[in-house]
């Protein structure tokens, strides 16, 4: 077997002269550096193979040469250098630490990665962290008035300056029906659109600048109307409170409207009459939130 000299001494040799030492390890022999030959090396015990350059034909070990205390079989054959001879030191004196292990240890992932700190400097990595979000927009397009009447048949009647209710109205108590004014936009994320069934719309009632919002009060959302101008694009996440989704059934010719700041909840009235409009997460089920819309 062939042993490589400590790295210590290599650094101090030349470049045109190195130490090696026979098999019997007695004396150092130096050699003179020529052309350099490829070696094959390979380690029994730890299935480990590699290639390393050594020294022309003069300086070659015999072709095989086999240590029964490591099993380490060196093979010779003519190539060309693709690393410096300090490298190559390097290398096998790495494979040489790692053949001492006691043979009845295995190779393991930890045993490779100790082998590649040997031979390749650390890289340092920098973990940076962010996040960003984005504005929803709703680009206004135009407005159109409805009469509005809950499956019940209640209309919307505005009763003081800022509450809505819904009841039921006949003959001529039904000219205080409100009408709804609602403004409708495009949305530019693929959300809600002409083609998606989710339709942006802002509702107000006609003739008056008041809109319907949809905000957080204590654990759950509510509905109330304020006095605003939302007949213009909607780009601030504040805004979106006035933005509820028109989910028409086509076949039953009914609406819903859902709120986009509150997604899974929707405008609704009670199933008792002079209640207030008002927003839930159970449609339909103690309340109403099914509505038809006429005219213009």
């Amino acid at each position: 077997m062939a042993f490589v000299p400590d790295l210590g001494t290599l650094e101090n040799s030349s470049l045109d002269e190195e130490m090696f030492y026979g098999p019997e390890c007695l004396c150092p022999q130096k050699v003179r550096l020529g052309r350099w030959e490829w070696c094959h090396v390979r380690g029994g015990a730890a299935g480990l193979s590699s290639l390393i350059p050594f020294p022309p034909q003069k300086a070659r070990l015999d072709s095989e040469v086999t240590s029964p205390r490591v099993d380490i079989q060196v093979t010779v054959s003519k190539g060309h250098p693709a690393r410096t001879f300090h490298q190559a030191a390097v290398l096998v004196v790495a494979v040489t630490k790692l053949l001492k292990q006691p043979a009845h240890k295995d190779f393991a992932d930890s045993d490779l990665g100790c082998f590649l700190d040997d031979l390749f400097e650390p890289v340092s990595f920098q973990h940076t962290r962010g996040s960003s979000a984005g504005a929803p927009v709703f680009r206004y397009t135009r407005s159109q008035s409805f009469d509005i009447l809950d499956i019940d048949h209640k209309c919307f009647v505005l009763e003081s300056p800022t509450q809505l209710v819904a009841l039921h109205l006949q003959g001529p108590s039904a000219g205080r029906k409100v009408k709804l004014n609602i403004a409708l936009y495009r949305a530019r994320s693929p959300q809600g659109g002409p083609g998606s069934g989710r339709v942006p719309v802002a509702l107000g009632i006609k003739g008056h600048r008041l809109y319907m919002s949809c905000v957080l009060s204590g654990a759950e959302p509510v509905l109330q109307l304020e006095e605003a101008d939302v007949k213009r694009d909607i780009e601030t996440v504040e805004l979106t409170r006035f933005i509820f989704y028109r989910l028409d059934s086509p076949a039953e010719g009914t609406t819903r409207f859902e709120s986009a700041a509150f997604p899974g909840w929707f405008v609704c009235t009670s199933l008792q009459s002079r209640q207030p409009v008002g927003i839930t997460n159970t449609p339909d089920q103690v309340n109403i939130a099914t509505y038809e819309l006429s005219g213009r």
